[in-house]
């Protein structure tokens, strides 16, 4: 019987258009599955409710014009059987939703037994994107793009909520928002982490802006890169701190329910969707990327890191934060100011496709040269369309840069 109030309030434009994404044809039997059909494909091609004579016409005449005269008999049985329903349309609604939430039910119980079974290895991705979809499972399921011209002005309006407080580099780059993805790297010891906490904790930084950050960290113990953000925020020294706790205290307190720090080592990147869906950051921070664990099989390392990166686009794209991932550099970027994308670690253009905007921090690392110049090489940028180079120096007792 509720296939049949189903299939009444099908006919209704507004409510097809409501509960289409709800409604498979699984969830009728006995000949009312093909009915459905017609009605689907009516609505396609027709802007107005539908009346049950009307499709008996294009089911009879247009979509299955060699039916046989039982079969005629049967239809025209079944339009009559659904002609005397009285169906009520919230009930109907909600009968829907619970219906739907069962068939996802069914193939996420599927899915997570190919897991178990180690037949699947797209694992709790396939998972997370089927319950997405299920969550979207109402209105229209394509939207076109604004043809309309203040519309798009409208929408296209700065994206970078969140500067850059590095002078210079603020000026020709701005800043980062939701759904960006930037990449900061460097080779080891040239003071990446130092970069991306002055940009959170440094004065006029992210956090001083408001923005809700978590960083994971899964390279040097958390503990040490929450005293780098203290030292970056206060200006002070380990010994400075120690030596007068409560100013640093608070100085601190300005920014300190704005930050969150994690040790993160062997985190996934099932694991880290799960975090950013929970805890909502504005910007959220992996320290280092290339670290995070990925389901799959890889030929290569830098297939398996553009998996990586893939994945951490698309958390910055379902989760409307922006995401800041720390990678290292190659030997090719040792010595050198002017590093590009192609120097970062084990990628090819993997890494690199996947960023809205890419920074390495190249340092000449030579005792004859001034040891506090850092460049800031912008090598990717999406946001405003500029690369080039910007000379700064860096007070590592601090992990603060300044132009």
């Amino acid at each position: 019987m509720i296939e049949k109030q189903i299939l009444q309030l099908l006919l209704d434009k507004d409510f097809y258009e409501e509960n289409k994404g709800r409604v498979s044809k699984t969830m009728f039997t006995n000949g009312t599955e093909n009915l459905y059909d017609t009605i689907k494909k009516a609505h396609e091609n027709s802007d107005e409710n539908l009346t049950l004579d009307e499709v008996a016409t294009l089911h009879v005449e247009i979509y299955n014009p060699a039916l046989t005269r039982a079969a005629k008999d049967n239809f025209y049985n079944l339009l009559g059987d659904i002609k005397k329903e009285r169906p009520n349309k919230k009930l109907t609604k909600t009968i829907l939703e619970e219906l739907h939430k069962q068939t996802i039910v069914k193939k996420i119980a599927v899915m997570a037994t190919e897991m178990y079974n180690n037949t699947s290895e797209s694992g709790f991705n396939d998972i997370q994107s089927l319950l997405d979809d299920s969550n979207n499972a109402s209105t229209d399921e394509f939207e076109s793009v604004s043809k309309d011209i203040d519309t798009l002005i409208d929408s296209l309006k700065d994206n970078t909520k969140w500067k850059f407080n590095l002078t210079d580099l603020r000026d020709r780059v701005n800043g980062i928002g939701d759904g960006n993805f930037l990449i900061i790297f460097a080779r080891p010891e040239s003071g990446k982490t130092a970069f991306w906490v002055n940009l959170v904790a440094g004065q006029g930084g992210f956090a001083s802006q408001g923005a809700k950050v978590c960083a994971l960290i899964n390279e040097e113990p958390a503990i040490r890169t929450q005293m780098r953000l203290i030292n970056a925020h206060t200006s002070m020294t380990l010994a400075e701190i120690r030596g007068n706790p409560k100013k640093a205290g608070d100085l601190w307190s300005q920014v300190r329910t704005n930050i969150n720090i994690l040790d993160t080592v062997d985190w996934s990147l099932e694991k880290v969707d799960s975090y950013v869906a929970k805890e909502k950051p504005d910007i959220l921070i992996i320290d280092q990327l290339d670290k995070i664990n990925v389901s799959g099989t890889f030929a290569r390392t830098d297939e398996k890191l553009r998996a990586i990166y893939t994945g951490a686009r698309e958390i910055a794209k379902r989760r409307d934060c922006a995401l800041i991932g720390i990678s290292q550099a190659s030997a090719d970027a040792s010595g050198k100011l002017d590093i590009t994308f192609d120097m970062m670690e084990n990628s090819k253009t993997g890494k690199a496709a996947e960023a809205d905007v890419i920074i390495g921090v190249g340092f000449r690392n030579q005792l004859d040269i001034d040891q506090d110049i850092r460049s800031i090489a912008v090598s990717k940028n999406k946001i405003t369309g500029w690369h080039g180079k910007i000379t700064c120096k860096i007070i590592p007792e601090l992990s603060r840069y300044i132009d």
